[in-house]
């Protein structure tokens, strides 16, 4: 029961993740951010595409508020 705890995230946590999370997601509007991401090849790169289609979930207006 206690690896169950610990594999929890905490509150702490959860809040850290959301602000990383929106900032990053805030500096996706930069072109020249998204030219330097293209340049080095992360758009080819799976497990960076599959946090892309993670980070969909800031389109729902409960998030996009945010934005």
């Amino acid at each position: 029961m206690a690896a169950a705890a610990t594999a929890m995230e905490t509150e702490e946590q959860a809040k850290l993740r959301f602000q990383v999370e929106l900032e990053f997601v805030q500096c996706l509007a930069n072109p020249n951010y998204l030219n330097f991401l293209a340049q080095r090849g992360y758009f080819r790169d799976r497990t960076f595409v599959n946090y892309f289609k993670y980070l969909l979930y800031w389109k729902e207006p409960e998030y996009a508020k945010y934005l």
